[in-house]
Parts: C-alpha cells; sequence; structure tokens
C-alpha cells in the first residue's frame, strides 16, 4: 500500500534575488523565484514570502537553470516583461498529476488590483495553470498561460471584496482533469481542463501586486492501492 505524502514546502529556504537565503541539507524543499521579486521573512516566528510586482518581472536565470536543469533553454527563451509574470516554484514537486494544493495569502498593494494565486503545471515551455483571486473581480477564477499570453477558462460565480492586510487561504483540488478553486471555502470555481495535468507547482501573482504567502503545501493524490 502506498501511502499519501504530504509536502509542506519551507519559505525560509526560498531563493530570492537580494534574500540570500540558501537550503541546508536537512531543511526541506526549496521555493525557487523563476520569475520576478521574491522576499522572504519571519512574522511572530512563522515564514512568510511577499512578491514584490511593482518591481518589473525578469527571468531569473540561474533558479530556472536549477529548477530545469537540461530542459531550461526553453524556459529562458519565452517571452519577456511586460508578458511575464511573477513564478516561484517547488523544487519538491514534479510531475504534480493530481491531489490538492494550499497557501495562505495576505493582498498587501497593487496599482490596479490586488491578487494571489497558485501555479500548477508548469511545464519547461513556460507554460502553467493557475488559480487565483483579484479584487478588481472580487473571485476565484482558473487561467492558462502559453506563450506569454493568459486565457481564462472559468471565472467562480460567487463575488467578494476580501480584506487588505489579512491571511485568507486558497486551495486547488485536481482530479484527473478536474479542477475545483476556492477561497476561504466560500468563493469557489470547478472547470473540466483539456489536458492532463503534470508538471510542477509553485506561487503567482500579478505583475503590478505585492503579495505576501505563508503554508504552502501540496498533498499528491493518493496512488490505487494493490
Amino acid at each position: 500500500m502506498t501511502t499519501n505524502v504530504l509536502l509542506v514546502l519551507s519559505l525560509a529556504c526560498l531563493v530570492a534575488p537580494g534574500v540570500g537565503a540558501r537550503q541546508s541539507p536537512s531543511a526541506g524543499p526549496e521555493l525557487l523565484p523563476l520569475v520576478g521579486l521574491w522576499r522572504a521573512g519571519v512574522e511572530a516566528g512563522e515564514t512568510t514570502v511577499t512578491a514584490d510586482g511593482t518591481a518589473a518581472p525578469r527571468l531569473n536565470e540561474e533558479q530556472i537553470r536549477r529548477y530545469f536543469g537540461a530542459d531550461a533553454t526553453s524556459f529562458l527563451a519565452s517571452p519577456t516583461t511586460p508578458a511575464i509574470f511573477p513564478l516561484a516554484a517547488a523544487t519538491a514537486v514534479h510531475g504534480f498529476a493530481g491531489g490538492e494544493l494550499r497557501v495562505e495569502f495576505r493582498l498587501l498593494a497593487g496599482a490596479t488590483d490586488q491578487t494571489a494565486g497558485l501555479a500548477f503545471n508548469v511545464r519547461p515551455d513556460h507554460s502553467y495553470l493557475y488559480a487565483r483571486y483579484n479584487t478588481k473581480d472580487g473571485d476565484v477564477a482558473l487561467w492558462q498561460y502559453e506563450r506569454g499570453e493568459r486565457t481564462v477558462l472559468a471565472h467562480g460565480e460567487l463575488h467578494e471584496q476580501l480584506a487588505l492586510g489579512v491571511w485568507h487561504t486558497l486551495t486547488v483540488r485536481l482530479d484527473g482533469r478536474n479542477a475545483t478553486a476556492a477561497v476561504n471555502d466560500r468563493l469557489r470555481v470547478t472547470h473540466g481542463l483539456d489536458r492532463d495535468v503534470t508538471g510542477g507547482v509553485g506561487l503567482w501573482t500579478k505583475a503590478d501586486s505585492v503579495t505576501s504567502f505563508r503554508r504552502f503545501s501540496a498533498r499528491p493524490r493518493s496512488a490505487p492501492q494493490g
């Protein structure tokens, strides 16, 4: 029988430009900032990471090569600003085909709106899927990012203006090609994907947003027993 393993991603080990936080062999998984400026910190003894989208997003070549290895060339050849968005990927999670992603987020600032997202199916060609909440629409939605362009897949029907500066919870549940995203277990959207999910996972936000995250986890779906 295969045991379902809960991967709790240690944000303290995030390697970000200007932070200098390096992972020790026993510190657990890392989050790598593939695109944009990400800062690690500690609040009340708890690790947080903040994506600063007010800085022009850029591809972080060293971290991209660490994450994708020999496949990094395709990602590095992808579009550059303004067609890219802040993205941090979890080194310990590749080929995530189903299960649950969860993170707590705190909306801080943004020129047009404030945004927080969970990315999944992160691929070497710089494509991915993501679930996001933003204050402009006030809903949770599923999006697709490919070849420098975003396409909305589904918007949730409920709308709510979340308070800034306080913590909220975003989850994504994947069951085969069925994806369900929820914020605070109230705002919700479900969509049938047109492809299998097999890539990496991580954190996402909009290019002009400032957003903090904590308690990011990935719980893979249990393997069939037998």
